[in-house]
Order: C-alpha cells, then structure tokens, then sequence
C-alpha cells in the first residue's frame, strides 16, 4: 500500500489533463475483460502519518525517519512476501523503535494507516463484476489482511480472486508479481487493465504487458469508468 493523496477541492488543469488521458483508455474498455485493483490509495485510504502518529504516541522516537529506514529493509519486504510471521515482526519492530509494545497495541497502530473504506464502493464492485472479471493485487502483510477484510466485508465469489503479496510471495512492481497473477488467473494481458496509485507499479505492470493507470486520487476511481 502506498501514501495517499490529499484530497482536492476543484478540477485544475493538471487533473483536467489527466481526465483526458483516462478518456483515452475509456476508448479501449470495450476491449477489456478484466480488471485488477490495488488497495492503499485505490479501494482504501491510506495515509502513512497516521500510523508514525500512532507509534509516536505509545512513546516511538523519531518514528518518521525510522520507517523510512524499515521500508527499504530487507526483513520488511520478508513480512511483506510472508516470509516471516507477524510475531517476529512485531518483535523485531519492538525492537527498532526501541518499545515493548503489547501485540494489541502494535497492531493498532500498525493498521493506523489505513483510514476509510468509501461506502460507494460496494455498489461500485458489485457493478464493475458484473461487466469484467475483478481482481485485487496488493503489497500488503498478515496484519494488515486481518484488519481490513472485516471492515470490507466482501461477499464471496465478488472478487475472481484476491491476491495479497504474503501470500503470494512476491511483491509489486516486480516483473514476476504480475506474470505470476496472468498466469494464475489465466487471463489475457492486452485484455486487462491495472489501477494503482504509485508509478513504479503501474510501471511494473506496463512492462509486464498489461495495460494500466495510476490513480492519482482515490476519488477519481470511479470516473474512470463512467
């Protein structure tokens, strides 16, 4: 999941640009059968400082440059490809921000960032399934699975299929996330569109083959497929 972007309160020229470049993908979604959706930023809101306030407040110091540290770590990109258990992570957290932090109060301040769940997309998702295949693709981690699926409430069978990088074991943008998903789902790379709001995935899935757009802000969603 990525940071999210601050809402906007008019339509500038920048985002009137951007319209125009999703008018140019509307051209082609008769063409489309399947549709791929990240979450953080996407389908929910993400916003990072919520979660360095949330540590800062159990007693973290400096928690703002520590997660800089920790995202680009290699035990990080272990939880985040299942690698290692939540217990092991929260330990070695415990660790980093030099706390002892209780497995509750961890977890609460660790799923801080993820902030709303729009009530328009449940109409939203039982529509786009009726019209193509969707799936979701998300760098995500146990902790984090077992906090938002609860607050989704997705019915069974809404989702082809959803496809967390702990579970999966691999992580966006890499080249073998996405072939690892074509291949899986078996659905046609030209025929697919993937819907992100951090570049390098939309990269990666554009290197990949399939066609994609970043989602600069999470309320433009479902103007795409007006």
């Amino acid at each position: 999941m990525g940071p999210t972007k601050s809402s906007f309160r008019f339509v500038s020229a920048k985002v009137k640009q951007v319209f125009k470049k999703k008018k140019f993908f509307m051209k082609n979604f008769q063409k489309i059968e399947n549709v791929i959706f990240d979450l953080g930023g996407v389908l929910f809101g993400l916003d990072m400082m919520a979660t360095v306030k949330a540590f800062e407040n159990k007693g973290v110091k400096n928690a703002m440059e520590k997660f800089s540290e920790i995202n680009s770590s290699e035990f990080f990109y272990l939880f985040e490809v299942g690698k290692i258990p939540p217990e092991e992570f929260r330990k070695k957290m415990n660790g980093v921000f030099n706390v002892n932090l209780s497995d509750r109060d961890f977890d609460y301040c660790w799923n801080a960032m993820i902030t709303h769940y729009p009530k328009e997309n449940f109409e939203f998702l039982e529509n786009m399934s009726k019209r193509y295949k969707i799936f979701i693709l998300s760098n995500t981690n146990k902790i984090h699975v077992d906090y938002f699926e609860p607050i989704a409430s997705w019915r069974d069978g809404l989702f082809s299929k959803r496809y967390y990088s702990n579970e999966i074991g691999f992580r966006k943008p890499d080249l073998e996330c996405f072939e690892f998903v074509v291949n899986d789902a078996k659905i046609n790379k030209e025929k697919t569109i993937f819907i992100d709001d951090r570049p390098d995935n939309v990269f990666g899935a554009q290197k990949a083959g399939l066609q994609a757009i970043r989602l600069e802000h999470q309320q433009d969603l479902y103007k795409i497929f007006d």
